[in-house]
C-alpha cells in the first residue's frame, strides 16, 4: 500500500498536472483540448504493470475528466464509462470531506460480459498557490482485486502449495466488506453480522469439517483486518508426532535413570561409608589416614581433597612447632639487640666529652646531632610524631650532613604554624631529604641549596610538602616512573631509594596520600608529597588496640 500512496503522491503535488487542470477550469475549449491531452499524457507515464492499476482518473471540481485506462489504452473506453459524471462515483464521493488520502472497498464492474473487481485510492488535489479555493480536482487511483489476492493466497514453492489448501487469506474493511477473497464472487459482499468469521470461511466452501483457528491484524492506516484462517489440525500435526516420540522417550529415559541412579546410590553409600571411617581416624589423631580414591565422582574428590587436607593439616602442625621455636629465638634476639644501642649511645657521650676537653667543639655538636638522629631513628620507627617534632630532627640531620660534605650547601626549613601540631610518621621525609643530599648535590663543591616547606592544603584536610634543591638533577626515565603510582612503590633494588619511601607511604595513607615529581637536569628536582590529616583520637585508639 506504501507503493500506491508513495504513486498518489507523486501525481498530488505533479506541477504540470496541476496546470493542466486549471486549464481545463478556466480557459476556451481550444485551450481545454490541449491541457485535456497533456493530463491524459500525464497519467499515461505512471503506468506500471507490475502494481495492477487498472486506470488514473482525474476528475476536476467543475465535472470534466480525464481518465488513462491502462488495459483498453483509451481515454473513452475506460472503467468509467458507464458513469457520464464521476463526481457521482463512491471513490469521488468517499473523498469530498477527506483532506488525505482515502481507500474505498473492492467494486465490481461489468465489462463485455465478463466481471471485474477493483479497489481504489482517492486524494483531492489542491493549487498551492490558491490554497482559498479549496480543492480544484480529485484523483482516483484504480486498482485490480487480484493484486491483492495474489499478495495473500499466492504459493512461492510446493510447500506453501501445500499449506495453500489448508489455509487462506482475505481482507474486509472496517463495515465486514469482503476486499479480496480467493472466490471472487465472494468479493464486494458484506459478511452477514450473525456469522463468525469461521463460519463464514465454511459457508464460501473452505476448510469444511475441519477445526480452524484464525489470526487477525487490523491496518490502523486503511482500516482494513487481515485475516488468516488455517486447519488447525494440520497445522499441528507435527508437533503431535513431535509430542508422541517425546513420550517414547521420556518412558526409556525414566527407566534408563531409574537404573543409574540405584547404581549411583550403591557407589556412593559404600564411598560415604569409606570416607567417614577414614575422619573418624583422623579425629583420633591418626594425621596419616589415607582414604581410598576408588571413584571419580563427588565422594571420589572429597577423599582427595581429605587427603590432600590431611598431608597440609600435618605440614601445618610441623610448621607452627618450628614457628614456635623461632619466635622463642627471635625474642631472645631482640633482648639482645636492646644491648647494642645503649652501647653506642654511651659510646657517642663518652667521645662527645672527650672532644669537649680537647676544644673540638664543632665535632661534639656533631656527635650531640649524631646520637639525637640515632635516638629518634631507632625508637619505634613506626610512630607518628608532630611536625614541629619532625622538623627539629631534620634540623639536625641536615646540619649534620652539611658538615659532612664541607658546607657545598644550604638549607632552608619553612614550617606553617598550623600545622606543628599535625603528626605525622617518623622518618617519612628523610629518604627525599637523603637523595635530594646525596644524588642532587653529587659533584657539587659549592652553591647547593636545599629548600624543604610544610603547609595546609587548600581544602585543609592535608598537609603538603616540597622539598627542592637546584641539584644535577634526575634522569626523564625515573621521574615518569616515580609519577607513575604502581610502578613507584615498587622496589626493583635499582632506584635511588625513593621506591621504599614511596611504597611506605602507600602503607600507611593508601590512596589519599599523593606525590608529583618534577627534574630537569642541571637545575634541579622538586618533589611534592600530599598527605591526609588523620583523625588524631580514632588514630589513637588504633593505635591502644593495636
Amino acid at each position: 500500500m506504501e507503493t500506491y500512496s508513495s504513486l498518489l503522491y507523486q501525481l498530488y503535488t505533479d506541477e504540470q498536472l496541476t496546470e493542466s487542470i486549471k486549464t481545463l477550469m478556466d480557459i476556451t475549449d481550444s485551450q481545454k483540448a490541449f491541457a485535456y491531452n497533456r493530463a491524459y499524457n500525464c497519467l499515461k507515464q505512471y503506468n506500471n504493470d507490475n502494481l495492477g492499476i487498472r486506470c488514473i482518473s482525474l476528475v476536476c471540481a467543475d465535472g470534466s475528466s480525464v481518465v488513462a485506462d491502462f488495459q483498453t489504452d483509451s481515454a473513452i473506453d475506460n472503467l468509467w464509462r458507464g458513469y457520464p459524471d464521476l463526481r457521482t462515483t463512491k471513490p469521488y464521493i468517499d473523498c469530498i470531506d477527506e483532506p488525505s488520502m482515502v481507500i474505498t472497498p473492492t467494486m465490481k464492474f461489468q465489462e463485455n460480459g465478463t466481471e471485474g473487481y477493483y479497489f481504489h485510492m482517492s486524494k483531492r488535489v489542491f493549487d498551492f498557490d490558491h490554497l482559498e479555493q479549496g480543492s480544484i480536482a480529485t484523483i482516483i487511483m484504480s486498482i485490480d482485486e487480484r493484486i491483492l489476492e495474489e499478495i495473500c493466497n499466492k504459493p512461492e514453492d510446493s510447500a506453501n502449495q501445500e499449506l495453500s489448501q489448508h489455509s487462506l487469506n482475505f481482507i474486509l474493511d472496517e463495515n465486514r466488506q469482503v476486499i479480496t477473497y480467493p472466490d471472487e464472487s465472494f468479493v464486494t459482499l458484506k459478511m452477514n453480522p450473525r456469522l463468525t468469521v469461521a463460519e463464514f470461511v465454511k459457508v464460501t466452501g473452505y476448510l469444511r469439517d475441519k477445526k480452524t483457528a484464525i489470526n487477525e491484524y487490523r491496518d490502523p492506516q486503511t482500516g482494513w483486518v487481515f485475516y488468516n484462517v488455517y486447519d488447525k489440525d494440520y497445522m499441528l500435526k507435527d508437533l503431535v508426532n513431535t509430542q508422541k516420540i517425546f513420550l517414547l522417550v521420556g518412558v526409556a529415559a525414566v527407566i534408563f535413570v531409574t537404573c543409574i541412579i540405584s547404581y549411583t546410590v550403591y557407589m556412593l553409600n559404600r564411598s560415604v561409608r569409606s570416607v567417614l571411617k577414614g575422619i573418624g581416624q583422623v579425629q583420633q589423631g591418626h594425621l596419616d589416614v589415607v582414604i581410598p580414591e576408588d571413584t571419580q565422582d563427588e565422594i571420589g574428590l572429597i577423599a582427595r581433597n581429605f587427603n590432600t587436607m590431611t598431608v597440609k593439616v600435618k605440614e601445618l602442625v610441623t610448621t607452627v612447632k618450628e614457628a614456635q621455636n623461632s619466635q622463642k629465638n627471635a625474642e631472645i634476639r631482640a633482648l639482645e639487640a636492646q644491648i647494642n644501642p645503649h652501647f653506642l649511645y654511651n659510646t657517642l657521650d663518652s667521645i662527645n666529652w672527650m672532644a669537649i676537653e680537647k676544644g673540638e667543639y664543632e665535632i661534639s655538636t656533631m656527635l650531640r646531632n649524631l646520637g639525637v638522629i640515632l635516638r629518634y631513628s631507632v625508637n619505634k620507627s613506626n610512630q607518628r610524631v608532630s611536625i614541629w617534632e619532625m622538623s627539629d630532627w631534620l634540623h639536625k640531620y641536615i646540619s649534620l650532613q652539611k658538615m659532612r660534605f664541607n658546607d657545598a650547601f644550604t638549607y632552608n626549613l619553612q614550617i606553617d604554624k598550623n600545622t606543628e601540631k599535625v603528626k605525622v610518621y617518623k622518618l617519612l621525609l628523610q629518604p627525599f631529604v637523603e637523595n635530594s643530599i646525596i644524588h642532587g648535590f653529587d659533584g657539587m663543591m659549592a652553591g647547593g641549596l636545599l629548600r624543604i616547606e610544610c603547609s595546609l592544603s587548600d581544602d585543609g584536610k592535608g598537609v603538603v610538602f616540597i622539598i627542592e634543591d637546584n641539584g644535577v638533577g634526575m634522569p626523564e626515565s625515573k621521574v615518569q616512573e616515580f609519577n607513575d603510582p604502581k610502578r613507584a612503590i615498587i622496589d626493583d633494588g635499582r632506584s635511588i631509594g625513593l621506591n621504599n619511601a614511596f611504597s611506605r607511604m602507600y602503607m600507611y595513607y593508601g590512596n589519599k596520600a599523593s606525590w608529583t615529581i618534577s627534574s630537569l637536569k642541571g637545575l634541579g628536582t622538586v618533589i611534592t608529597l600530599r598527605l591526609p590529616v588523620i583523625d588524631e583520637m580514632r588514630k589513637e585508639n588504633e593505635d591502644i588496640n593495636s
